[in-house]
């Protein structure tokens, strides 16, 4: 990480990487995600789950990772890489990963996982060197406008002594900042910080891929069959099956 990103890391608890994705890799995620959008959860291939009930507004998967190769080279890409390290403070491997369709009038309300402190999410920052026990890649597969249901948060609130004093819809928090993105973008933040989205207002779908990456010594987060399987990992470079091994 550059100077001004370990800064920016620290004040915000998140900065935005441009153009790490290269646009051949996520056209290929994309026609890979248009297949199950229109299929119903039960014919998912395990362990491909939902993480939340399929409504007309969101649809959530976990881990899409053991869907299709495509998502393979988004494991490793350097720039995140250099920055999950460094935040880490430590050994870190790919947790888990899930997406996200949403469409007209679907959000995410604000959730943050740092007040009260939970032990497997925290950030901490102690002579120079941060310890975000929990950081993820937000991968945006198509350009996403305030208006579409934005990734946002309140900036440095990943080091707040004190609850939220609002609720959890992003239009009763003053604080919430969007951070809109293109295709191809990567937004790594810390998950002790306050995160949601906007509201998605427009016609647009938003599409967003999440690899999260943790201590290395943590296993499935939240015991929730976030896992990897045998057949993804022998698909993987010797690289990429050590940043998702235990450490």
């Amino acid at each position: 990480m550059t100077e001004e990103q370990k800064y920016l890391f620290d004040l915000q608890g998140y900065i935005v990487l441009k153009n790490v994705v290269s646009s051949s890799v996520v056209e290929k995620c994309n026609k890979s995600l248009d297949h199950f959008e229109d299929i119903p959860p039960e014919d998912f291939p395990p362990p491909l789950c939902l993480g939340t009930p399929k409504t007309e507004k969101e649809l959530y998967i976990s881990n899409i990772l053991e869907s299709d190769s495509c998502f393979s080279p988004l494991i490793d890409l350097p720039d995140v890489l250099d920055v999950v390290q460094t935040v880490t403070g430590g050994p870190y491997r790919l947790n888990h990963t899930y997406t996200i369709y949403r469409w007209g009038g679907g959000f995410t309300g604000l959730h943050m996982h740092g007040t009260p402190i939970i032990p497997k999410c925290q950030y901490h920052c102690r002579n120079g060197e941060m310890i975000s026990t929990l950081t993820k890649a937000v991968f945006p597969l198509l350009d996403c406008g305030v208006e579409d249901g934005c990734f946002a948060v309140i900036p440095g609130s990943h080091k707040s002594n004190f609850p939220k004093p609002w609720g959890n819809h992003p239009e009763e928090n003053p604080a919430l900042v969007p951070i809109p993105a293109e295709a191809g973008d990567a937004i790594i933040f810390t998950e002790a910080l306050t995160h949601g989205s906007t509201v998605n207002y427009s016609c647009q779908p938003r599409r967003t891929l999440y690899y999260c990456y943790s201590i290395g010594y943590m296993p499935d987060w939240g015991g929730q069959g976030l896992v990897f399987s045998d057949h993804v990992m022998e698909g993987l470079t010797e690289a990429q099956q050590e940043v998702i091994r235990l450490k």
